[in-house]
């Protein structure tokens, strides 16, 4: 039985995405709410959207069914110019300037670059305000699409030379691990940095990698592999 799930603003936004998409009647197709959703704070922060398992019943509306595992380019263009426009209003609001925001799409995931004279006030503390701008366009974008998306945002460039920055770290990290078989722990640092570290460092038979702490203060710790 061919089924889809989907999501919408409401319940019925959802239903009615579903059912065309399916290209079925109400009364051919079998409906369950999974997720009722939330407006969430002002209709922003917390938002969460309808969210509706359709199912085929009839052999005359299966016949109809043509379901596209990926977007269309249409699709993929709606969304992409859904999430600069929300980031770029975000930023005029902040009262920070830009001179261009430009985004691409792959595996379900927009990301945005953003160029400006002053990358630093969007950029923040050790990423922080990059941290904070993807969550909430995030929700807003996925709170406006059928398609459940994610969102990457940087600035200059910022995201990748942090990358480069932590290998470097990580390599020392591993070196001073081998050659004293302590355990090495970085400072605090946010879930992006950590799972960069993680991810780099996974294939290395010599060490393993370890999170401890809550919160702000949760940090990596590399440690050798016993033999």
């Amino acid at each position: 039985m061919p089924e889809i799930e989907i999501t919408g603003k409401t319940i019925e936004e959802a239903i009615n995405k579903g059912l065309a998409q399916l290209g079925c009647e109400r009364k051919d197709a079998e409906i369950k709410i999974l997720d009722e959703g939330s407006s969430g704070l002002f209709g922003l922060m917390g938002a969460k959207p309808a969210r509706v398992l359709i199912s085929v019943s009839s052999s005359k509306c299966s016949e109809q069914v043509q379901i596209s595992e990926k977007e269309s380019e249409a699709d993929v263009k709606k969304i992409r110019e859904n999430v600069e426009t929300i980031l770029k209003n975000i930023l005029n609001n902040m009262g920070i300037e830009f001179k261009e925001i430009s985004s691409s799409y792959e595996n379900k995931t927009v990301n945005a670059q953003v160029s400006a004279s002053n990358g630093s006030f969007i950029i923040g503390k050790n990423g922080q305000t990059l941290d904070a701008l993807e969550y909430i366009i995030q929700i807003i974008a996925n709170n406006d699409s059928a398609f459940k998306i994610k969102v990457n945002i940087d600035c200059e460039n910022y995201r990748i030379k942090q990358t480069e920055k932590l290998k470097i770290l990580a390599d020392k990290a591993v070196e001073y691990v081998i050659r004293t078989g302590k355990i090495y722990r970085f400072d605090p640092m946010g879930a992006k940095e950590r799972k960069i570290i993680h991810t780099y460092l996974e294939n290395n038979s010599k060490v393993e990698t370890f999170s401890e702490g809550e919160g702000a203060f949760r940090k990596v710790g590399v440690k050798a592999v016993k033999s």
